[in-house]
This record gives structure tokens, sequence and C-alpha cells, in this order.
């Protein structure tokens, strides 16, 4: 799922949004709109989190149990760091 993330670059320290596609443990390459170095942010030292999804609900309809799904818990602004 994509999803708009803020960053703040390692070399200029100015804080920058992009939209990206966010997996459990993927490691994300960036680059600074402002002084154009690129970054990596390694999304696998986050906490992960279970999020409830009630769909159809309904006073008749019991059947359907509640979907849950695994979500990072990310901070405000993803601090990126030189690449190796």
């Amino acid at each position: 799922m994509g999803k708009r993330l803020k960053f703040k670059c390692w070399n200029c320290k100015r804080t920058y949004t992009l939209f990206r596609e966010t997996t459990k443990e993927q490691v994300l390459t960036v680059a600074c709109p402002y002084c154009n170095a690129d970054g990596v942010v390694d999304l696998g030292i986050y906490p992960k989190g279970t999020t409830t999804v009630l769909r159809n609900m309904s006073v008749f309809s019991h059947a359907e149990e509640p979907a849950r799904g695994d979500e990072l818990q990310l901070p405000d602004i993803l601090p990126t760091q030189k690449p190796e």
C-alpha cells in the first residue's frame, strides 16, 4: 500500500515528502529534492502493529470477522542515512 511519507535528509537536514510503497521489511532509497543527495531508510527497524478493519457491520450479520492487518508504526519524520 502506498502512502505519503515525510523524510529528513541526512545531508542538508531539510524535510520533504514523497509518495512511496511500503512493506514490512524494506529498505527505501530516496533522493532529496533540495540537495539531490541519495538517502536510505530501513523500515525493518520500526515496530509492526496490528490494526483491525471492520467490514459490513450489520446487527443481523455476525458471520463476518473483522479483518486484521499488520501495519508499520512509523515516526512522523523518517530520518535518512548516507548510502554505503
